[in-house]
C-alpha cells in the first residue's frame, strides 16, 4: 500500500503537470492569436479553431480564460487584440520556436519537421538551454565550412 508521503508527492506532480500543460496551452494559444493578426490583420475564433485544430467551444473558453488573466481584450463581434503582456509572451514563443527550428534545420532535418519538433520541444526548455543553442546556431551560421564538414560528414555515414 502507498505511503501517504507518496501519494502527496504524486499529487503534487500531477497538478505541477496539469499547471504546466495549462502554461504551455497559454502559449500556444497567443501564439497563434499573434501569428494570426500578422497575416489577416485580426484573429477571429473561427481560424483560431482552424489554426489549432479544436473546436469553436474550446477556444471561446480559453479566449475568455486569456482575457481574465490580461494576455488579451476580447470585445464581442470586434475580435481579439494582444495585451502588451500577451504580445510579449507570443512574441517570446515565436522566437524561441523559430530558433529552434533553425537549430534542428542545421543537421538536415526538413523545415516542416522541424517547425513540428519545434512546437514539442520549445515549452520544455530552460532559458540557459535556450541561450545557449542560439549561440551554438549563430556559430555554426556564421562559419558556413562548420555545418558542411558535419553534412558531409553524414552522407558518408
Amino acid at each position: 500500500m502507498p505511503s501517504k508521503e507518496k501519494a502527496s508527492s504524486r499529487q503534487l506532480l500531477k497538478g505541477r503537470d496539469f499547471h504546466r500543460k495549462s502554461e504551455e496551452a497559454t502559449e500556444d494559444y497567443l501564439e497563434t492569436i499573434n501569428s494570426l493578426i500578422h497575416e489577416k490583420g485580426f484573429a477571429a475564433s473561427v481560424d483560431i479553431a482552424e489554426k489549432m485544430n479544436v473546436s469553436k467551444p474550446t477556444v471561446t473558453s480559453i479566449v475568455k480564460k486569456l482575457h481574465n488573466q490580461g494576455y488579451l481584450i476580447h470585445e464581442k463581434y470586434r475580435g481579439l487584440t494582444l495585451t502588451p503582456r500577451g504580445k510579449k509572451l507570443a512574441e517570446e514563443m515565436k522566437r524561441k520556436h523559430e530558433l529552434i527550428t533553425n537549430f534542428l534545420v542545421l543537421f538536415g532535418i526538413d523545415e516542416q519537421t522541424a517547425k513540428q519538433d519545434a512546437e514539442r520541444i520549445e515549452h520544455g526548455l530552460h532559458a540557459e538551454t535556450l541561450e545557449k543553442l542560439k549561440a551554438f546556431t549563430e556559430f555554426v551560421l556564421s562559419n558556413p565550412e562548420f555545418i558542411e564538414k558535419y553534412r558531409a560528414t553524414m552522407e558518408n555515414s
